[in-house]
């Protein structure tokens, strides 16, 4: 079975459309992460109430406050690292298509652009009507 010539333009520049959404895509799942830390001046502010005294809490609740730093970093890491790890795989992706298409427009012989009644498909003698 042999392809069409344009196929071999056409399946990398698809795969290019794919790559470039992953990429939105992973900027948005980023801006979530960002938008996690909106409240960190009221939190950063509550532990300074504790530092000077004007708020008590138990031993318990010290606890469970580092407890939830812990878990929401260990969260944090974790979506940074797959975040990481998709712009890799996007980037490993755009290159080989972006040599795909070299490759195939390298293999693609150049011809004399169609002119006059070649174009359209008119014969020579003919007036049009």
């Amino acid at each position: 079975m042999r392809f069409d010539r344009k196929f071999y333009l056409i399946a990398p520049t698809l795969v290019l459309v794919f790559i470039v959404a992953g990429v939105f895509y992973t900027a948005s799942r980023l801006r979530q992460i960002v938008a996690a830390s909106d409240n960190l001046q009221r939190r950063m502010d509550y532990v300074a109430q504790i530092e000077h005294g004007q708020r008590r809490i138990t031993n318990e609740k010290a606890v469970q406050l580092v407890r939830l730093s812990l878990e929401a970093e260990q969260v944090r890491s974790g979506a940074i690292v797959a975040t990481n790890e998709l712009l890799l795989t996007l980037g490993a992706m755009t290159f080989l298509c972006c040599g795909a298409l070299l490759w195939a427009i390298k293999g693609i012989p150049r011809t004399i652009p169609l002119r006059g009644p070649v174009l359209f498909r008119i014969s020579p003698g003919s007036s049009g009507s």
